[in-house]
């Protein structure tokens, strides 16, 4: 009797990419072949362009990642699953959480930081007493990713008066450390809130204390410098709200909202981001102009909104927000139709994170065993 004839890997590929996130857990354990595929580079790049991203909240006693569920006969059928990721780590500082590949970070200022994936329940903690730690990146010039912990400890010089940072790489493959000090930066601000991780460096928004403007910054995690990428786009009148996240996987989006009418537009960089120092353009993508539309800060104690643009639907845009009661909520916008789920099991205040990531089911980058 012959052998069935069987598919080829890129179809088998191709396949498992469009299958929901909840089934691919059961997959793994067909097959060694199966379970290897996250370590595939095209596929998890093809994945992580796909996949709807989910949201990740962190309050002052739990971490909950929420699932937007979406009925392809109707539309009109919404809901939201809510999963406990909690980590059991007392912290009493400043944490915050950050996303790269599957991959969260939960850092503790001056304490260390959490290498995690709650999808595979490992992780790794790291102490380090000396910096904050803000992102994930890897070195995109390698064939394979050797990812990397970004820590800093920003400060002005009381001698020159110039605003410098201290920086400490750590190589989860290798255990090692690598400190780069006193490296001069231009009069900004740098907001850690705002830092993504796309393909394998570091983007966040920065304020030029001289220019009086906001433009977006990176840290290449191939050279271990900062660059200035692109200011902001141009809008009418002023704005009071703004959030940077990840494009379908390779490019940068920018949600702005007015500071009078609550407009919400969003960006786009009209070319895919490479991390090869190019200046990037940004286009509109969608304009929110429905009436009563909510502020996103409802007051300056909110938590900053995280958002996404749906990865399934050109133009159906997600944003995780405060409502101005002690809840958080999500906000679905879809042409001029505006839907609202809220979240009455968590409760907010201003140590509260909120974060979009892909969920994925590769083993985490450290060279002990993880827990």
């Amino acid at each position: 009797m012959s052998q069935p004839e069987q598919l080829p890997w890129d179809l088998v590929g191709e396949i498992l990419c469009r299958v929901p996130t909840k089934y691919l857990a059961r997959f793994r354990t067909v097959c060694k072949q199966w379970k290897a595929v996250w370590e595939d580079k095209s596929f998890l790049n093809k994945y992580l362009s796909r996949a709807r991203p989910q949201f990740m909240i962190r309050t002052d006693s739990k971490i909950c990642s929420v699932e937007i569920s979406i009925d392809d006969k109707n539309e009109d059928n919404m809901s939201i699953v809510e999963r406990d990721v909690t980590l059991e780590y007392e912290c009493k500082t400043y944490t915050n959480l950050c996303y790269c590949d599957g991959f969260v970070l939960y850092g503790m200022c001056k304490k260390g930081f959490v290498i995690w994936n709650p999808w595979v329940r490992q992780h790794r903690f790291i102490e380090n007493q000396e910096y904050t730690f803000g992102g994930v990146g890897y070195d995109n010039i390698r064939p394979e990713r050797g990812y990397k912990i970004f820590g800093y400890n920003f400060y002005t010089d009381r001698s020159s008066g110039q605003f410098q940072s201290n920086v400490a790489i750590y190589e989860c493959k290798s255990d090692a450390w690598k400190f780069i000090n006193g490296t001069r930066e231009e009069p900004h601000g740098i907001m850690p809130d705002s830092i993504m991780s796309l393909n394998g460096n570091l983007y966040f928004i920065a304020f030029d204390t001289k220019a009086y403007k906001y433009f977006i910054q990176s840290f290449d995690m191939s050279e271990d410098i900062f660059k200035t990428i692109c200011a902001f786009p141009s809008i009418e009148g002023s704005f009071s709200t703004q959030a940077l996240a990840v494009f379908r996987g390779d490019r940068l989006s920018l949600l702005m909202q007015s500071r009078l009418s609550n407009k919400v537009e969003i960006f786009v960089t009209k070319q895919k981001v490479d991390g090869n120092g190019e200046a990037l353009v940004w286009i509109n993508f969608m304009t929110v102009s429905i009436p009563n539309f909510p502020r996103l800060l409802p007051h300056y104690l909110s938590p900053d909104p995280s958002f996404f643009v749906d990865n399934k639907d050109d133009k159906r845009l997600f944003v995780c927000a405060c409502d101005g009661t002690e809840h958080p909520c999500i906000y679905i916008v879809k042409g001029d139709v505006l839907r609202k789920i809220s979240i009455d099991t968590l409760f907010v205040n201003m140590f509260t994170c909120f974060r979009s990531y892909i969920p994925s089911f590769i083993s985490i980058p450290c060279c002990v065993p993880c827990v």
